[in-house]
């Protein structure tokens, strides 16, 4: 495409262009800060005829990779998306340690929708952004902890076995089991400041994760769902995103999720309803079921 540079990132030249670019767009704004923190070499920026149309970016390198492209809005329709979806395609059917490449799409986009399902993407799930303002009681005694290197494979099965079981619950295919491996007990040690466990009768029936003002990956052990520990220790999160700062409480939920219902009757709202699409570049190397005595 002529008049079309696609260079990588320099933030002197880029930073503030893009910023201006994805003002009032707050969910793509965040994704490009995320990026730029931890990633900054795997962020592309589109120039047509010299002014900053667009870019690409990966998180990290890994069995699954987040692709985010994004194109102002007043470009859309001229072939630079498409461009940034080839070099995307080239760098991830290169990177053999890729096994599949995600993104997110909001709910009611049906020129990027059309744009994605073109590339060979596919709709996996849906998934709602709820926000908590108003401040909520930490409403047990329950004895919370951060992550310790030695609760690894515990932690591990608990997270990956709910949300298995969540998603066979709501019909989401396909649905699998990722086996514990080394590289991930390192980054959980890594970031093991934001890892918490929640214990009962000193065996750990709970995880989490705090990303900043964000939860995720919260998980009950699944024969424990119900029994109001999900409740106990969201509330201590939230107590402790906000202990840490933020004025305001995020998360991702899937649709279908029961889980909804708790973190509605916590005070979270819905925000925006968007689409997590997938491509596969290789093989998919996780096992399809649990090992039999974790789901015994």
């Amino acid at each position: 495409m002529e008049d079309l540079v696609i260079e990588l990132y320099n933030p002197e030249r880029d930073r503030n262009l893009i910023k201006t670019m994805l003002y009032g767009n707050e969910q793509y704004d965040e994704i490009f800060r995320a990026n730029e923190g931890d990633f900054q070499g795997n962020i592309h920026v589109a120039r047509y005829k010299g002014v900053t149309v667009g870019f690409l970016s990966f998180g990290p390198f890994r069995r699954q990779t987040v692709t985010t492209i994004f194109i102002r809005n007043e470009c859309r329709r001229m072939g630079i998306g498409s461009e940034l979806m080839k070099r995307a395609n080239q760098l991830l059917s290169k990177n053999e340690e890729v096994e599949r490449s995600i993104g997110v799409s909001m709910d009611g986009d049906r020129s990027s929708l059309q744009f994605i399902y073109k590339n060979g993407y596919y709709i996996s799930y849906s998934s709602y952004i709820m926000e908590l303002e108003e401040e909520i009681p930490t409403e047990s005694q329950a004895f919370i902890r951060h992550y310790e290197e030695d609760d690894y494979i515990t932690c591990h099965n608990i997270s990956e076995l709910a949300f298995y079981k969540m998603h066979e619950h709501i019909n989401m295919l396909p649905s699998y089991y990722y086996p514990p491996n080394e590289r991930e007990r390192q980054r959980f040690a890594e970031d093991r400041t934001n890892r918490f466990v929640m214990l009962v009768d000193d065996e750990i029936v709970a995880v989490g994760i705090i990303d900043g003002s964000e939860l995720s990956h919260v998980s009950v052990r699944p024969d424990l769902q119900g029994c109001g520990y999900g409740r106990a220790f969201v509330s201590f999160l939230v107590y402790e995103i906000r202990r840490r700062g933020a004025k305001s409480v995020k998360l991702w939920v899937v649709k279908g999720n029961p889980a909804k219902k708790l973190y509605e009757s916590l005070g979270f709202r819905e925000k925006s309803l968007n689409h997590w699409v997938t491509k596969y570049y290789r093989p998919d190397t996780r096992l399809s079921r649990p090992p039999s005595h974790l789901l015994n």
